[in-house]
């Protein structure tokens, strides 16, 4: 990041080699001696009796002041150390995958039989898979111009440290009269040094000393000239020189239209065929077109493929992989670079058991904000379910900032037990006979209830990379999209109140039919989109269960019990991350519900004999 803030690049080639004290090397990371962790509490229970203090505080032993505060440590590795088993197998494994983009549709090799076991099968895939690496450390991964190079791998920092935590509270509890005692209380949660997966090997954004113009800048310049007139682009020979391409890429002065379109095997914007020799800036420009949105595959042909020419890099002419690592497009790892804030008021009504009756109610009012909220057992490089939490642009993990993927604003809890008042000891039926109290007497209602605010999710860019090779980003707003619970033309329960309308939501997307204002744009090379700007539904339910006890003798009992959950068979309609969040290139599905939040309504019968 310091080499590319001066124009220059660094891109050292990686070696793997054998860890731990049993191989005289160090660990995975290294001991951290200072994890100081000290803990304050005190608690206050006023005396007064009399006055306004009286009244507030209620008297002696009638409430209660507590304060607390302490930094508590994590226990971090294990998830760490099984992603970096699962695929840091170099060395490990004699596993060898085709580099992309090796072959095309032209050199691919083809079928020369219907049957896979024919030898002229094998024979003509030859020379498209590389050999296999050999084992042993250390263990040096191929660079991009040799064979089996330039393919994603997971990576470990050895920079990590313990996360922890500073946590805070303030309580007031207050007995009040009938059995009923309250609780008001602001808990408070600072995150450091949490664990965080981001891009090693993220493509450099590089700046021109000269300009002092950023690639990113430079890159988004061209999009936004090839997004115009619907996605097909201003005229070629409208577009004026850009001092970063012709500063950083100047041996692409001077390309031809026929190079673009036999490498691309595309006819570019308009007035392509019009124009045969290009500066710098159309060239490029050429390129964006043809990868609209797609950023990163253009520099992939400047830098790795060196088309139309390799960059222009600290005064001299390189022979490329200057923006990509010489090794690797993308090269994740977690790292303990993630911050986290919490707070919350929490209210609680408490009645303790008295005429058969005990239960609970508690409201909590919270924001909690991170820049990604996975646990170091997900990792988004083994599956789509880390997503939603991935830093999207290694060099600014602050774009990711919002709140948590599990944020609610306002959550509702209650329990309760009932004994219903029939049966010995009770108000009604103490004296009824045997069969009258075996059938209606020591009956037992309890219950739960959940409710939740609306829980937050993104909307994906699609199947567009601006920003990193590996992993597509999400969507930037541009215009109000209203979310709740709506159905779309196919029935389909959809978040966006869009999907009810005539014109679908079609209209929020990006080129987006006559007569419609389009809600999302395709993210430019730096961004990483919004996450979690929306909120979809949250939780209600209600489960409930009817207990009655038979003595048989003192050491003998039958019990019968009857549970419901979810009661009421409510629908609550979210986002499962494995199945992909909404992204705006899949209008005909965009925004369609692709998971419930519960489950449907199911009953339980259960009889147990105690003895």
């Amino acid at each position: 990041m310091a080499a590319m803030a001066q124009g220059q690049t660094y891109s050292p080639t990686i070696s793997i080699d054998l860890s731990g004290p049993a191989n005289g090397k160090s660990g995975y990371w290294n001991w951290d001696y200072k994890d100081f962790a000290p803990r304050f509490a005190v608690a206050w229970s006023p005396s007064a009796s009399s006055g306004l203090w009286g009244s507030l505080f209620g008297g002696p032993g009638k409430s209660s002041i507590r304060l607390g505060a302490g930094i508590y440590y994590d226990h971090f590795g294990l998830g760490t150390v099984n992603t970096f088993d699962r695929n840091g197998s170099y060395g490990l494994t004699t596993l060898s995958t085709t580099q992309f983009g090796s072959v095309g549709l032209d050199d691919a090799p083809r079928y020369t039989s219907a049957d896979l076991n024919d030898p002229s099968y094998g024979t003509s895939l030859s020379g498209l898979t590389p050999p296999a690496p050999t084992g042993g450390f250390p263990q040096t991964p191929p660079l991009a111009t040799e064979p089996g190079g330039f393919t994603p791998y997971w990576g470990l920092d050895s920079n990590m440290k313990t996360p922890y935590s500073y946590d805070f509270d303030l309580s007031f509890s207050r007995e009040l009269k009938g059995g009923f005692v309250f609780e008001a209380a602001y808990v408070g949660r600072l995150g450091r040094r949490l664990l965080q997966e981001r891009d090693l090997a993220q493509p450099l954004n590089i700046t021109d000393p000269a300009s002092k113009t950023t690639y990113y800048q430079a890159a988004s310049q061209l999009t936004k000239l090839a997004e115009q007139n619907g996605g097909a682009g201003v005229d070629l020979s409208q577009v004026q020189p850009i001092p970063y391409w012709q500063n950083i890429f100047p041996g692409a002065n001077g390309t031809t239209t026929g190079a673009l379109v036999d490498f691309l095997g595309c006819t570019g914007p308009p007035n392509s065929q019009n124009l045969t020799t290009l500066n710098a800036t159309q060239a490029i420009y050429y390129m964006a077109s043809c990868n609209l949105h797609n950023e990163t595959t253009t520099l992939q042909e400047l830098d790795l493929n060196c088309f139309p020419a390799c960059p222009f890099i600290n005064g001299q002419q390189t022979q490329g992989t200057q923006f990509y690592l010489s090794q690797f497009p993308s090269l994740y790892a977690w790292q303990t670079i993630g911050r986290s804030n919490y707070n919350a008021g929490q209210f609680s009504l408490r009645h303790k058991s008295s005429h058969g009756l005990e239960f609970d109610f508690n409201y909590v009012y919270s924001k909690s904000i991170d820049e990604g909220s996975n646990a170091e057992r997900v990792s988004s490089y083994e599956g789509e379910i880390g997503l939603a939490s991935l830093i999207y642009n290694a060099f600014q993990p602050g774009q990711n900032r919002a709140v948590s993927d599990y944020d609610a604003t306002h959550q509702i809890n209650a329990n309760w037990v009932y004994q219903l008042p029939y049966g010995r000891g009770q108000k009604w039926g103490g004296g009824s006979n045997r069969f009258l109290l075996a059938v209606f007497g020591d009956w037992t209602i309890s219950g739960l209830y959940r409710w939740s605010s609306g829980f937050p999710f993104s909307v994906g860019n699609g199947f567009k990379f601006p920003t990193d090779w590996e992993w597509e980003g999400n969507a930037v707003q541009i215009g109000p999209a209203k979310t709740g619970l709506y159905t779309d033309a196919n029935g389909n329960p959809n978040a966006f109140a869009a999907a009810a309308t005539s014109a679908g939501v079609a209209c929020l997307l990006p080129d987006p039919p006559q007569g419609c204002t389009p809600a999302f744009r395709f993210a430019y090379a730096g961004e990483s989109g919004n996450r979690n700007n929306f909120r979809g539904q949250g939780i209600f339910d209600v489960d409930l269960a009817l207990r009655k006890t038979w003595n048989i003798t003192e050491r003998q009992a039958l019990s019968f019990t009857y549970d419901v959950y979810n009661l009421t068979n409510s629908v609550r309609f979210g986002f499962d991350a494995t199945q992909n969040f909404p992204a705006i290139d899949t209008a005909g599905s965009f925004g369609n519900y692709n998971q419930t939040l519960m489950s449907a309504r199911v009953m339980e019968f259960a009889l147990r004999y105690s003895f």
